[in-house]
């Protein structure tokens, strides 16, 4: 029988018509809370692992399952990979020290290179910054190909929903999809959604915030400047000067608005830059200048309002870089992201956690299987002006400078391993983490080699015939290093 032919008892969305849809609406205060009936749900496809979300950690958990032998389907909302560095244009690569370049990332960053979809790494990460950029529209490509390459299937257009659960154990998921609700079976469950959509919809505990509010940080509406002629070197003091003056008329005239904008020091210091270069034969900049304030990401409304303060930032941004910007004089406002740009919502709990202490003192553990080097990267959610990176502390120095040698703090298994319900694990951004670890572990490749673990362990949990959570850590971590031993994309210079 196939899995189609099957259907599965749960609760869920009424049906559509009025002979099998009868809702019950109970009023508590002024809130309606909708009840809706048992039904049952056509099973779409039964798989060992099945990976919700297919960005960064998505995509490296699915490859990490496959590797060792695991039917595995990767589900994705979008119409294409990438997650992030694609629908919020995160294409820039940041790393302080390259110790966080693990794994499948190095596979990633080669395919890159060959299709001509990376600006390639500069920086030798001694002191010194390594930076980067790809190409958002190759990054689908290759991922499509590391994921054939390992045999992982996959569904575009499908919403990962919650869990199902029996016994305290998770079973699969529950989908939307094309056909509509639909029942996808597995033996293991990863969530690499960002917000932990899955694994809080299951009954997963979790936190967002910075301790004090819904919001932890600022979104960025993310875009792209085509058309763009010249050097792209920073401009020097005495256009900057000229291009100064412009801004004040134009603000004095009325014509932006902006806070990004009539915040006018931040706003010269990032023309004077020019934003970030994507890969050469792109003749663009990408601009992260805009910043929205005090958004609860998990309120539709109130994202709803985000996204559209974003789009408008970038508008007046883009507008005055191409009427008054020396080589933006045939430029034009290439595109936005079609998400805003998001870096905290939910902190799933896990079995363990990545504390604030262990992010600044970089603390090592027996049972890690990712590393993080990157700085204490928080942007304000209450300030346009204020930076993201403290530099200027005694502790904040120290930190930069164990950084500059190299240093990074770990990142445990049992950060993957939900606490509460078995056979489910996250990875990315919404693994078990404090609000200012999670601020430095947020990157991607950081993001990829967290997915790339929980992967190989769902996996090998398979093989070992356990349950993640009972599944020996020291052997994720020896496959890891085995798994890992390849030649680096990348190697920085010590």
């Amino acid at each position: 029988m196939r899995p189609s032919d099957l259907c599965l008892q749960t609760r869920g969305q009424g049906r559509r018509t009025a002979e099998r849809f009868r809702a019950s609406t109970e009023i508590t205060g002024m809130k309606k809370v909708i009840q809706q009936p048992a039904r049952e749900i056509p099973v779409l496809a039964d798989y060992d692992v099945i990976v919700c979300g297919g960005g960064p950690a998505g995509c490296a958990a699915a490859i990490g399952a496959a590797r060792h032998g695991a039917r595995t389907l990767l589900i994705e909302k979008d119409g294409f990979l990438g997650g992030a560095t694609v629908s919020q244009l995160v294409c820039v690569i940041l790393s302080k020290n390259g110790a966080d370049f693990q794994g499948i990332w190095h596979a990633y960053i080669r395919g890159l290179r060959r299709r001509g979809g990376l600006r390639d790494l500069e920086g030798s990460g001694c002191g010194e910054n390594i930076r980067g950029a790809v190409d958002p529209e190759q990054v689908k490509f290759v991922w499509d190909a590391l994921l054939s390459q390992a045999g992982v299937d996959l569904l575009h257009h499908v919403y990962g929903c919650n869990c199902l659960i029996r016994d305290g154990a998770a079973i699969g998921v529950v989908a939307e999809t094309r056909a509509g609700t639909r029942a996808l079976l597995a033996r293991r469950v990863i969530d690499c959604t960002g917000d932990g959509i899955v694994a809080a919809q299951s009954g997963v505990a979790w936190e967002q915030g910075d301790g004090s509010h819904a919001y932890a940080m600022a979104l960025t509406q993310v875009f792209r400047i085509g058309g763009v002629v010249g050097g792209l070197a920073p401009l020097d003091d005495r256009t900057m000067q000229t291009v100064a003056e412009t801004l004040d008329a134009a603000l004095a005239r009325g014509d932006y608005t902006a806070p990004v904008i009539t915040e006018k020091l931040r706003f010269l210091n990032y023309i004077r830059g020019r934003s970030w270069r994507l890969p050469e034969r792109r003749r663009e900049l990408l601009s992260v200048l805009s910043r929205v304030l005090r958004v609860d990401p998990l309120d539709p409304f109130d994202f709803t309002r985000a996204t559209r303060e974003g789009r408008e930032q970038a508008r007046q941004a883009a507008d005055f870089m191409c009427r008054h910007v020396p080589g933006c004089e045939q430029a034009y406002l290439l595109d936005s992201a079609a998400q805003i740009g998001l870096r905290s919502s939910r902190r799933l709990r896990g079995l363990a956690t990545v504390t604030e202490q262990d992010a600044r003192e970089f603390r090592k553990y027996p049972d890690a299987i990712a590393r993080s080097s990157w700085d204490i990267d928080i942007w304000p959610a209450d300030s346009y002006t204020a930076p993201a990176v403290d530099h200027g502390s005694p502790a904040a120095r120290a930190r930069h400078a164990r950084l500059a040698d190299g240093d990074w703090f770990d990142i445990r298994y049992g950060c993957l391993v939900a606490a509460g319900i078995d056979q489910l694990m996250m990875a990315g951004r919404c693994l078990s983490a404090e609000h200012v670890a999670e601020s430095s572990l947020r990157i991607q490749q950081t993001c990829m080699a967290t997915g790339e673990a929980a992967g190989v362990a769902a996996a090998l949990s398979l093989k070992e015939k356990v349950t993640p959570r009972e599944l020996d850590a020291a052997i994720v971590i020896a496959q890891l290093e085995k798994d890992r031993d390849v030649q680096p994309a990348f190697q920085p210079s010590r």
